[in-house]
């Protein structure tokens, strides 16, 4: 080997194992115990942490010429990167046992199938949607990012969904909600947690077999650059899981949470509420971004608890959205023998915590 190509190999190894120790960094630095949004949002590319890492630590090991103890450090730190995604990851994949019953039969009246979908505000291909929730023929169907446009063309669907209600929006904001239903709708009310303009949809459904379960849909804000911690987001997903907790009867989650389904705070959230999620077992379902092949996680979720089964789960195609609309048939069985995730003894500390900050930031923002 010539000496020019030993100091461009030794330059390239160089190169590369920079970039392989910035995404080591990466990916541990969300063990941290922050609010800081892009500590956060690191949260959310595991699958793409794996692919760079293992791509990258091969081209490392292609071009390296001896490794000294910096070479020795990145190798060992891929390897514990590439472990933690691996653990993050597992539950999502079909070697996972699933945490949620799979029960293709159901008592008459017992069946219920959910639809959740973000239709983005500034989307105007509201026939596709439509299209998709004919072929689907849910029995409760909730929108988000809706407003006067999307309430106007929602309309159609009057006869199917005779029950319904609404939170429409000023026009500068994003946060509209509707939830239309086969069902009786029983005592619906919005509530605007921590933030005026971000409603959260709790009510009661009767299914066509006579029992009462709860509803919640929510759509709490993303972490967005500088200016939009994880606070009000965390804080909306853990006191809607508080209120399933504390609710009598069984209850359903449902909405664009803005978190994968491994971040802390969806994990505390299912513990505290005592919820299934679908996706444990049976694969990542991705919802967004339907605009891009390498940002794409599941931020759409239907949990629940253990009195119902699975009998179906999946997101939708592409209707126009960056988000996909994600679907769950369920039945209720009130003797249901999922187990749930053990709460932890700091579970519900953390989420007093969390919410006590988000009410602090809601009063310095108004």
């Amino acid at each position: 080997m010539s000496a020019e190509n030993s100091k461009v190999r030794a330059v390239l190894a160089k190169v590369i194992l920079a970039l392989l120790s910035i995404v080591v960094m990466a990916s541990l630095l969300p063990l941290l115990e922050t609010n800081i949004w892009w500590i956060r949002f690191l949260d959310f590319p595991r699958l793409q942490f794996i692919v760079a890492l293992i791509v990258l630590l091969l081209l490392f090991l292609a071009v390296r010429g001896r490794s000294g103890w910096m070479g020795w450090t990145a190798i060992i730190g891929t390897a514990v990167a590439l472990g933690y995604h691996i653990h993050k990851l597992y539950p999502y994949t079909y070697l996972a046992e699933q945490s949620a019953l799979t029960d293709a039969s159901c008592a008459e009246g017992q069946s219920i199938r959910i639809m959740s979908a973000n239709v983005k505000r500034r989307n105007e291909s509201a026939d596709l949607f439509l299209e998709q929730v004919a072929r689907v023929e849910p029995d409760v169907l909730l929108v988000m990012e809706t407003d006067a446009w999307w309430d106007e063309r929602l309309s159609v669907l009057t006869d199917s969904f005779p029950n319904r209600i609404q939170s429409i929006p000023e026009d500068h904001a994003f946060y509209g909600m509707h939830l239309l239903s086969k069902l009786e709708l029983i005592s619906p009310e919005f509530r605007f947690l921590f933030d005026a303009d971000t409603p959260t949809v709790f009510t009661q459904l009767r299914l066509p077999g006579g029992d009462v379960v709860g509803f919640t849909g929510l759509h709490p804000r993303p972490p967005l650059p500088w200016s939009q911690p994880t606070t009000l987001r965390d804080a909306h997903i853990l006191s809607a899981a508080l209120d399933a907790r504390a609710s009598s009867g069984a209850t359903i989650l449902a909405g664009d949470f803005n978190a994968v389904p491994w971040e802390r705070v969806t994990r505390r959230a299912i513990r505290i509420g005592g919820l299934l999620d679908p996706r444990v077992g049976r694969g990542l379902y991705p919802t967004y971004d339907t605009k891009s092949y390498v940002m794409s996680w599941p931020l759409d979720h239907i949990l629940f608890q253990p009195a119902f089964t699975v009998q179906n789960f999946e997101a939708l195609p592409k209707f126009g959205s960056d988000h996909r609309a994600v679907v769950a048939t369920l039945c209720y069985q009130p003797n249901g023998t999922s187990e749930v995730p053990v709460l932890r003894p700091n579970d519900l500390t953390e989420a007093d915590a969390s919410i006590e900050a988000a009410i602090r930031l809601a009063d310095e923002r108004q």
